[in-house]
């Protein structure tokens, strides 16, 4: 986006609007500075752009009114489309490669079902030829063994396979040691976010857990859930500033990393990644006022 973009943020996401109001106000003081192409400046006025010249704006995503040839980067899910009806122009407008939106509208790569896909008898020598040998084992390692919570009748004499159950409600009589298992509600959900879809049975009291596995199954046509075996993540000690003391101090906490990856001249590369560190204490990892967020670069 050497022009600059539309930075356009969703309710559901305005917590992050001061971050991009700050790095907006960079990029256009940089540009203003001469740092880039200044002569390309363009300003916003209440009758709209002067020019789709070099310029930054972070606007709220409900309201949004796209102006021709301007690109988008989008801070707003999938599922909050309906409450956009300006992206409709924005659409079209990528679709004929006339503007450009990024991060790119993908929906299947919001879903959790992949996780559960991966892991199908039926699908195995599919995703073992796909990936290699190297990385199929790989994966195996680091994708915990998971589950879709379909409510598709089983015939009498199968079993849902690690479970050795034949119906999805006999999970739901698990004891508390055997409820060491995730419900999470596929990420193209306004829940998919943040664990306010993720609910651990351990922690649930019996009949709650009996509530939320009926509800994954009367929900699986437009929220499909998926169940996970919990794993807890290592303790690390990591430093960061406190403000109201003025000095670093330490906490013990489970980390979280989420890659970014880029595509430069048609081929994929990881260009970094964000460490999300909870409190020890904390079972669900996500952004939150008490973790650290630790932004790393590799070299890969």
């Amino acid at each position: 986006m050497p022009k600059g973009a539309d930075i356009v943020i969703s309710e559901e996401s305005a917590t992050y609007r001061p971050e991009m109001e700050w790095l907006a106000a960079r990029l256009n003081q940089r540009a203003v500075a001469g740092g880039d192409d200044s002569s390309s400046v363009c300003t916003f006025t209440s009758a709209g752009v002067n020019a789709p010249g070099y310029n930054w704006r972070v606007v709220p995503a409900e309201n949004y009114e796209p102006h021709e040839g301007r690109p988008v980067y989008r801070f707003f899910e999938l599922f909050d489309l309906p409450n956009i009806p300006g992206m409709e122009n924005a659409l079209r407008a990528n679709a004929d490669r006339q503007t450009t939106i990024t991060p790119p509208i993908k929906p299947y790569l919001e879903e959790k079902m992949w996780f559960a896909l991966f892991w199908l008898q039926p699908l195995r020598e599919f995703w073992r030829r796909e990936l290699g040998e190297k990385y199929f084992i790989k994966l195996q390692e680091v994708i915990p063994y998971s589950w879709l919570l379909d409510p598709t009748p089983l015939p009498q004499h199968a079993v849902i396979p690690r479970l050795e159950i034949h119906d999805w409600r006999e999970a739901a009589k698990f004891s508390q040691k055997d409820r060491d298992l995730l419900l999470k509600v596929s990420g193209f959900s306004p829940l998919g976010w943040g664990s306010r879809g993720i609910a651990l049975g351990s922690d649930l009291p019996h009949a709650e857990w009996e509530k939320r596995i009926e509800h994954a199954l009367a929900t699986f046509q437009s929220s499909p859930t998926i169940l996970q075996k919990f794993h807890k993540g290592a303790l690390f000690d990591h430093q960061y500033w406190d403000p109201d003391s003025g000095e670093l101090k330490a906490m013990k906490g489970r980390v979280r990393l989420c890659p970014y990856y880029f595509v430069e001249r048609d081929r994929v590369r990881l260009r970094g990644a964000l460490a999300t560190i909870a409190p020890a204490d904390k079972k669900f990892l996500h952004g939150m006022s008490e973790a650290i967020l630790v932004p790393s670069k590799t070299q890969l």
